[in-house]
C-alpha cells in the first residue's frame, strides 16, 4: 500500500493568488494557417499562441519548448486564452508558475479540432483498427493529427523560436523531446489519437477527462483490457521504450468521464513492459492524478494543467 501511494500522483489545487493577473505577464498571439482540402484548394484555421514574459521575438538564440492544449466538445480555439489582450484563468496561472520559477518559460497553442480536412466518414485511413465498435468515425478527434503534423507544428514552429529548425519531418522527429500534446474531454480523445499516430513528433502527451476511442466509445469493461494492449502495442511497434514517452493523465472522481477513464488507467498499470506508473518521471513513463469532488469542468481542469506542467520538458 505505501509503494502504491508513493507512485501516485496527488491532486494539489491552483493557489488562489495565481487566479490573479501577475506583474509579468505573458502575451497572447492570434494567428492563421492553412489546411488544403481533400480535393483542391485549401482553408484558413485560427489559432491562439501563449508566449511567456520576455520572449523576443529578434532572440534566435532562445528556444522554447511547445504544449499544443486542445479544447473539448462544442468549444473552440478562443476559450482557454480569449486572445490578445485578455487574461484568462489558464494564461495567469501560466504567468504565475513561470514568474515563480516552477516551470520554464513555454510556448502553448490552442488550436481546434474542427474543420479538419479528412472530413470524410469511413475514410480507410482508418483501416489500421481492428474491431472498432462504432461504425463511424469521430472525425474531427480522430483525424486532426493530420493536420497537426502537416501544417499547425510546420507553422509555429517556424514562425517562433522553438527547438526546431526548420518545418523538415526529420528535425520535428528530432526535437519531440521538446513536444507536448494534450486536451479536455474530446480534446483528450483527440490527445490519445494523436499518441497512436504521433509518438515521432511528441514525447508528452496530456490527456485530461476522456478515455481513448480507438477501438470502442467508453474503454470500459473487457475493452479497456484491449485498449491498453493496443496502446502498448503502438509504442512497441514503433520502436519506443518506456523512457522515450510520457502519459499524464488526470480526470476528477465525480466526472463524467471518469467511469471509462479509470478502467483503462487500470488496465494499463499492468503493462509494465510499456506504461511504468509512478508520480516519480525519472521512474516511470505514466501516471493517473484521481481528484475529489472534481467535475467536467475547465475549473478543475485547469488545476489538473497546474499540476502536470512541472512534469513536462524534464529532460
Amino acid at each position: 500500500m505505501g509503494k502504491e501511494t508513493e507512485k501516485h500522483k496527488e491532486f494539489i489545487p491552483v493557489p488562489d493568488e495565481y487566479r490573479l493577473e501577475n506583474e509579468k505577464q505573458g502575451t497572447i498571439e492570434s494567428v492563421h494557417y492553412q489546411v488544403p482540402n481533400l480535393e483542391n484548394g485549401s482553408r484558413t484555421k485560427h489559432a491562439n499562441v501563449y508566449l511567456p514574459y520576455g520572449y523576443d521575438a529578434s532572440d534566435t538564440n532562445k528556444k522554447y519548448n511547445v504544449f499544443y492544449l486542445l479544447h473539448g466538445g462544442g468549444e473552440d480555439e478562443n476559450l482557454l486564452f480569449g486572445g490578445p489582450g485578455q487574461n484568462r484563468e489558464l494564461k495567469n496561472i501560466l504567468d504565475h508558475m513561470i514568474a515563480n520559477g516552477v516551470i520554464e518559460p513555454m510556448i502553448v497553442v490552442t488550436p481546434t479540432f474542427y474543420g479538419v480536412k479528412n472530413n470524410l466518414k469511413n475514410d480507410p485511413a482508418r483501416s489500421h483498427v481492428e474491431n472498432v465498435d462504432h461504425p463511424l468515425p469521430i472525425v474531427e478527434t480522430e483525424f486532426f493529427h493530420d493536420e497537426l503534423v502537416n501544417d499547425l507544428i510546420p507553422f509555429v514552429e517556424t514562425n517562433y523560436h522553438t527547438y526546431a529548425g526548420t518545418a523538415s519531418k526529420e528535425e520535428l522527429k528530432a526535437s519531440r523531446g521538446h513536444r507536448a500534446f494534450g486536451g479536455f474531454s474530446m480534446g483528450s480523445v483527440t490527445t490519445w489519437y494523436t499518441y497512436i499516430n504521433c509518438l515521432d513528433y511528441f514525447k508528452y502527451f496530456v490527456p485530461l477527462s476522456g478515455d481513448c476511442w480507438a477501438l470502442a466509445q467508453k474503454a470500459e469493461g473487457e475493452k479497456a483490457k484491449e485498449t491498453a494492449e493496443y496502446l502498448a502495442k503502438v509504442a512497441k511497434e514503433a520502436g519506443y521504450t518506456p523512457s522515450d514517452f510520457y502519459l499524464f493523465c488526470a480526470t476528477g472522481k465525480q466526472d463524467i468521464a471518469y467511469p471509462n477513464m479509470k478502467p483503462q488507467m487500470d488496465a494499463m498499470k499492468e503493462l509494465t513492459d510499456t506504461f511504468i506508473y509512478s508520480s516519480n518521471t525519472k521512474e516511470g513513463n505514466f501516471y493517473f492524478i484521481e481528484c475529489e469532488g472534481g467535475v467536467h469542468t475547465w475549473h478543475w481542469v485547469n488545476q489538473f494543467i497546474y499540476d502536470i506542467l512541472p512534469d513536462l520538458f524534464k529532460d
